[in-house]
């Protein structure tokens, strides 16, 4: 890692944790070298010395203090403590060395060995979070770093059969997603967000399991894990709208990690961009399937691509164009009046909309009965949305209102009648027309 570039996250680590009180510190480190450690300490209960235990046992000498100064000449102690040789990830607890119970935080050790990682796989990463700085250096990730404000002037490498990556943090990712997207553009690359405060808010306890994978992550679903990881809290996803396709998902469906494209003309000019909700910080060292998880994650990054093959043309059987409400129907609105598919693909989807209370319109189960010989698996798809007596009366969609089923292949539905919807019912119907083809 730069030198320069390591100082100054070492520096912004100390702020960052310590506006983390509840949750000791965690440093990751390889075995057999001296650690730089921060401690969340009292100033009511200052601490002389600190060691590391694990296992009901004390396994280093007491730790050295040292003091680093930052670029606002304060001054920060940090702790030198020397990692025991492990060789397989283990995780510490520093504690002062006459206060067994006291946690003033933590370091994982992982083994002094490099990870394979395929070289055709580039990597760059610019005012990303510390802890993964931390952790690619430990583990001897190469990535290459970019100093903080010297994006602007950066060209990655035009070596064409390699796949790249901008990995970057809140800070890059700016105020909105158009600043993230218009980097993707500017630089031609894609991008894989770790942080960014246009995130959902903060939400609760999830666990990821090899059934929650898909897209770029679909060859994972086979996999068994012992330990699925289990994170203690996770952001929502971003509440805007865009295509999406969720890698990994929650138990509702919705998207821990994601990929994301606003389709514009040239196709060509449109990157992907990956975001992700979740901590692994927490997790990282303490399970298998967590490190390998997210090296999967990374590699999938940098070699997703977009392809304006597949898109699809749609029909809005109800409302009528002309009377969507963007208020309303935010979601089908922007669909309605995005980019026109390509012509040589026939496939369209209809789209029937009977979320709300108005009343629907005389003719309207004719005008879905004249549907029924056109839908097919390979040819035209029809998507539901809300729900209504009408769906009683169609008897062809075979739809169970009361038990929320549909039997008849070519359909999808998404039961759901509220409006204006939620955020999380707009996601999923983001989703589901992704799905679909719908740009």
């Amino acid at each position: 890692m730069n030198i320069r570039y390591a100082i100054l996250t070492v520096t912004l680590a100390l702020v960052a944790s310590a506006s983390r009180a509840k949750q000791p510190p965690i440093t990751f480190a390889r075995s057999g070298k001296t650690a730089s450690v921060y401690l969340a300490t009292d100033k009511d209960r200052p601490v002389q010395s600190v060691v590391l235990r694990a296992y009901g046992r004390v396994w280093t000498k007491p730790a050295k203090k040292a003091i680093l100064i930052d670029k606002q000449d304060r001054a920060n102690v940090i702790w030198l403590i020397d990692v025991p040789n492990v060789r397989v990830p283990a995780v510490f607890r520093i504690t002062p060395v006459k206060d067994a119970k006291r946690t003033l935080g933590e370091v994982v050790a992982y083994p002094d060995r490099p990870v394979n990682w395929d070289k055709k796989t580039v990597l760059y990463a610019t005012e990303t979070p510390y802890w993964f700085n931390q952790w690619a250096d430990t583990i001897g990730l190469p990535v290459t770093y970019i100093l903080p404000g010297k994006l602007d002037g950066w060209r990655k490498s035009k070596d064409k059969d390699k796949k790249h990556l901008l990995i970057i943090g809140s800070k890059v990712a700016g105020k909105k997603f158009a600043d993230t997207l218009a980097i993707a553009k500017k630089h031609k690359i894609n991008v894989m967000v770790l942080e960014a405060n246009w995130f959902g808010d903060k939400s609760g306890k999830v666990t990821v399991q090899p059934k929650q994978m898909a897209g770029g992550l679909v060859k994972l679903r086979k996999q068994k894990w012992s330990r699925p990881p289990a994170f203690r809290s996770h952001r929502k996803p971003w509440p805007g709208i865009a295509n999406r396709w969720a890698w990994i998902s929650d138990k509702e469906g919705l998207p821990l990690v994601e990929k994301l494209a606003v389709v514009s003309m040239p196709l060509m000019a449109v990157r992907p961009v990956i975001l992700n909700y979740l901590p692994w910080e927490e997790q990282l060292g303490r399970s298998e399937q967590t490190d390998e998880l997210l090296r999967a994650t990374l590699a999938a990054a940098a070699d997703s691509t977009f392809s304006g093959g597949g898109w699809r043309s749609l029909s809005v059987v109800h409302p009528k164009r002309e009377k969507l409400d963007e208020k309303d129907r935010p979601v089908l609105t922007a669909a309605a009046s995005g980019p026109i598919a390509f012509k040589d693909r026939p496939w369209t989807v209809h789209v029937l909309d009977v979320r709300g209370t108005d009343r629907l319109p005389e003719g309207l189960l004719e005008e879905l009965k004249a549907l029924e010989r056109r839908v097919g698996a390979d040819t035209e798809s029809v998507l539901i949305l809300g729900d209504d007596p009408l769906l009683d009366d169609w008897k062809w969609a075979k739809i169970n209102r009361k038990k929320k089923k549909f039997k008849r292949g070519g359909i999808a539905w998404l039961p759901d009648d509220t409006l204006p919807p939620s955020v999380k019912n707009q996601i999923r119907l983001m989703l589901k027309l992704t799905e679909f083809g719908i740009p």
